[in-house]
């Protein structure tokens, strides 16, 4: 997990150095605008879960990259990349059939198997919204009113600490992961803070994410049985971003990262 955030903060500071950051002078915007222009940012959040997906799994936390689009007017479209995990799995019956009487799992070599189970998921959206200006706090800042659409997947992941279980390797993996996937539409409320030297962008708020899922497996092979869908899974959560204002290289402008 920390490898992967170190490698989102190194893609976003590239990706900000390639384009070029700029200081802006927010005084020269008029009151109740915003500077147009690109915008990307660095996602962190957690999330609760609710329907089918509280059965399966419990709190989960995401981290991703966001690219955007404003408009003077406050308008914000983006395209956001996040990915999901957790390691408090509830999944009935999950390896039942891998324990012995005691409730161990024995690898190929007849021991004890140290299998640890956790969450993954891959949310993929675009989003459409309004900043409402929030001058009076710091000029350039807003309350975003937001709606993301796009793709959600989720399954389990199995760690094997050193012993090998056929069962938990391909293909046979297949009858325990639960992957499933399909649509979902995230409504988000949160504010924006531009400070007033142009130095410190971030935002943060709340937001409910619904998914219509479908499973992907045709047979789980530890309870025997086969999911049924749609699922109507759900997550209720917090998120906060650190913001990089993308602007094209300058002669006459001083840069910063």
């Amino acid at each position: 997990m920390r490898s992967r955030c170190t490698m989102l903060f190194a893609a976003a500071l590239a990706l900000a150095h390639a384009t070029g950051l700029s200081q802006v002078d927010n005084a020269a915007q008029r009151p109740g605008t915003f500077d147009p222009g690109f915008q990307a940012a660095i996602h962190f959040g957690g999330q609760a879960p609710a329907g089918p997906l509280a059965e399966r799994f419990g709190l989960s936390n995401t981290v991703g990259l966001s690219v955007y689009r404003l408009s003077a007017a406050g308008w914000r479209w983006g395209v956001h990349y996040r990915f999901q995990t957790g390691s408090d799995v509830r999944e009935p019956g999950l390896l039942d059939n891998l324990r012995d009487p005691n409730g161990h799992i024995i690898d190929n070599e007849g021991r004890i198997a140290l299998v640890t189970a956790q969450q993954r998921g891959t949310i993929l959206s675009l989003s459409a919204g309004r900043l409402i200006s929030a001058d009076f706090l710091s000029p350039g800042s807003g309350i975003a009113l937001e709606l993301f659409g796009g793709f959600w997947e989720h399954k389990l992941h199995f760690q094997n600490r050193g012993n090998r279980l056929t069962q938990l390797d391909e293909p046979h993996i297949k009858g325990y992961d639960r992957l499933t996937g399909g649509w979902m539409v995230m409504p988000r409320l949160g504010y924006v803070h531009d400070s007033s030297n142009d130095l410190v962008r971030f935002q943060f708020g709340v937001e409910a994410m619904f998914g219509r899922l479908q499973p992907n497996r045709v047979w789980n092979a530890d309870t025997m049985t086969a999911d049924s869908g749609p699922r109507m899974d759900r997550t209720f959560g917090l998120y906060a971003a650190w913001i990089l204002r993308l602007k094209a290289r300058s002669t006459d402008i001083d840069y910063y990262h």
